[in-house]
Parts: structure tokens; C-alpha cells; sequence
């Protein structure tokens, strides 16, 4: 009889960075080694060959994230990439393929072996490295939620990016390029302003040096912007509604400033003053909507996943987007990496390559 692979599965040693205090990353991150059990159902374990750094990361290690309180000691990390090397039932036909996915939990990519979340998983072409694969996924999925499905973006429309050096917003830049749009993209600093142009952005201001909403005001001769991806909130989420054309469309997709922002309310007075959508952005996978539909809460099947993925890499394949990789690092720079990222002091993706996994037993 085949048994399920899941079954036939045990418990293996990894090397992980834990974080056994809240805090900054150089003082609450340490190295530890970790066990990390089977899958469940719809999860698979993966042999890590890359994972990424993400601001979320970083709030969540300083216990600033409400949505995601987790008490040290715990391992931190989004978003894997890898082999798979077990499958829980529901996921076996992903056994020994080369993938890429949210972390359970979303916690415990930081690891040299992680669970996925089977819904949240990609498989990667052969011609596509685990580096690149791990610079697109986020900023790529989150960026087409964002422009495509919830901004409906038209070619022809305007488009601000806000933090377009950034991870995220470097993909976003290429995504609303590749749509068709016109691109106006916010930097903080004239590298980051040079690199915005290179990935092709129409327009770009140093919102250090100089004021955004009056620069929008006047390359677009008064009318304003049709979408804005503002994933920074706070003071320039304010500043963003002074920019917004009638009918534009402000996606709401992070609090990057400050992320105690997220609980708290937003007045809509602007958006109905100045006839334009505030639009929520929450980028997740499920297997089945209904039971989260119940909470009030919409997210994309894993379907929607394979539908826009599959999109993404013949996009990539096309050349028409190509993944940012600023910094690919080892992984003992992680903590001191972190704390640059927290600076602003980076730019595109950082990628993080795994440490080789102890022997099993």
C-alpha cells in the first residue's frame, strides 16, 4: 500500500534565527537550532534555499504588529522559498517540486526548513532561480491585488508609487509600466530618485527635498492621479488625498510609517469631498472564501494565486518585469540587514540565502 508522505514524515533539525525578545533585530534576534515538524493537511515542508526580509518582519520582532502578537520565543519570516520535502494531504502533488509560498502562520521563514501554506504556494520554472523567485513573489502578487484586481487600472491611467525603491514598490513601478500607465514615483533620496527612472518611472520627486502633492499638481497640469499605491500611511496617506483626480482610486495597502496606524480610523470626509475611492488592500490566499466571507473578510483563492502567478512569470519571461534584487546576503547579516531596511537605507528586495540543513536523523 503508498503511504501518504505526510504520514511517513517526522520531526527534522533546522538552523533558525529566533527572536527571544522583543525588540531591535541586533538584540533580540539569535541563532538557535529548532525542530520543525510534519505538515498538517494543505501544508508542505520545504528544504529553505532562500527567504526574504520584510518591513512586517521587523514590526513583528519589535511587538509593534497588533494584528500579529507573537510572544518569543518564535521565529520570524514570511515568505520561503525551496524543495519540498514532505506533503500534508491535499498538498502531495507538490512533493519534490521547487516552490515558493507564505510561511505558516506567517511565521518561521528565517530557517534553513519551513512550513508553507499550500494555498500560498507557486511552483518555479526551471529557468527561474530561487533568488529572483524570492524578489517577486510579494512585491509581484501583492503589486497585481493592488493595481489590477482592486485598482482596476486602464492603460493611459496615472499612477503615484509611493516608496518606489522599496521591495514592494519596485515591482509596483514595473507592474504599472507593463499596464499601460503613467508612472509618478515618490523616493527618499536622488539614488533612490536615479533608480526609480531606471525601472521606468515616467516622473519621480525626493520627497525629502521637495513637496509631492505639488509636484503631482503639476505634471498632471492640475487634474491628479487615477490610482495611488500608498503602502506608508500616516502623514502621507493624508498628504496622498490632496493628489487624487475625481474618481482615482487611493489603494490603502500598508502602514509602513508607523503600523500601530492600522488600528486606528480614517476619516472619509476627503474621499467624499473629493469624489474618490478609498480602496483596502489585504493580500492573502485561502482554499475556500466562505468561512472567512462569514468574518466579513474577501481573499483570493489559491486558484486566483495560479491564475496571477502564472501571469507574473510569463511576464518576467516576456521581459516586460524582472525582479529587483538589491541586496542578496548571508545568513548571519540578518539582524544588522533588518535594521537598515527599518533605516530606509535599501533599495528593491532584500534575499536572504539559507544556511545548509544539519544532518537528519
Amino acid at each position: 500500500m503508498t503511504q501518504n508522505p505526510a504520514s511517513t514524515s517526522m520531526s527534522v533539525g533546522a538552523t533558525a534565527w529566533m527572536a527571544t525578545r522583543l525588540g531591535a533585530a541586533t538584540e533580540a534576534l539569535e541563532i538557535r537550532t529548532i525542530e520543525v515538524g510534519p505538515p498538517a493537511p494543505n501544508q508542505v515542508r520545504v528544504s529553505v534555499e532562500t527567504f526574504s526580509l520584510d518591513f512586517n518582519d521587523i514590526d513583528t520582532i519589535h511587538g509593534r504588529y497588533g494584528l500579529l502578537k507573537l510572544e518569543p520565543p518564535f521565529v520570524p519570516g514570511m515568505v520561503a522559498a525551496g524543495v519540498v520535502d514532505a506533503a500534508g494531504s491535499g498538498a502531495e502533488a507538490l512533493l519534490g517540486r521547487r516552490v515558493i509560498g507564505v510561511t505558516v502562520g506567517v511565521q518561521g521563514g528565517y530557517a534553513s526548513c519551513a512550513l508553507l501554506d499550500a494555498a500560498t504556494v507557486q511552483t518555479l520554472p526551471s529557468w527561474l532561480s530561487f533568488v529572483d523567485a524570492t524578489a517577486m513573489y510579494f512585491p509581484y502578487l501583492l503589486g497585481w491585488l493592488a493595481l489590477r484586481e482592486r485598482g482596476r487600472l486602464r492603460a493611459g491611467e496615472v499612477v503615484l508609487v509611493h516608496a518606489a525603491a522599496g521591495g514592494v514598490g519596485s515591482g509596483v513601478v514595473q507592474l504599472a509600466k507593463a499596464f499601460g500607465a503613467v508612472v509618478i514615483a515618490t523616493a527618499g533620496s536622488d539614488e533612490k530618485v536615479d533608480f526609480c527612472r531606471q525601472l521606468g518611472a515616467d516622473h519621480v520627486v525626493n520627497y525629502r527635498s521637495g513637496d509631492f502633492v505639488g509636484y503631482v499638481d503639476d505634471v498632471t497640469n492640475g487634474r491628479g492621479v487615477d490610482l495611488a499605491f500608498d503602502s506608508v500611511g500616516g502623514q502621507v496617506t493624508t498628504d496622498t488625498f490632496r493628489t487624487m483626480a475625481f474618481n482615482g482610486r487611493h489603494l490603502v495597502v500598508g502602514f509602513a510609517a508607523d503600523i500601530t496606524l492600522e488600528e486606528r480610523p480614517v476619516s472619509l470626509q476627503p474621499s467624499i469631498y473629493g469624489n474618490f475611492d478609498l480602496v483596502g488592500i489585504c493580500f492573502a490566499f485561502v482554499d475556500d472564501p466562505r468561512p472567512t466571507r462569514s468574518l466579513g473578510m474577501n481573499f483570493l483563492t489559491c486558484g486566483d494565486g495560479l491564475r496571477i502567478w502564472g501571469h507574473i512569470v510569463q511576464m518576467t519571461k516576456d521581459e516586460r518585469i524582472r525582479p529587483v534584487v538589491g541586496r542578496e546576503i548571508e545568513f548571519d547579516e540578518v539582524p544588522s540587514t533588518l535594521e537598515a531596511i527599518e533605516r530606509r537605507e535599501t533599495m528593491g528586495r532584500t534575499v536572504v540565502r539559507a544556511p545548509k540543513v544539519p544532518p537528519r536523523h
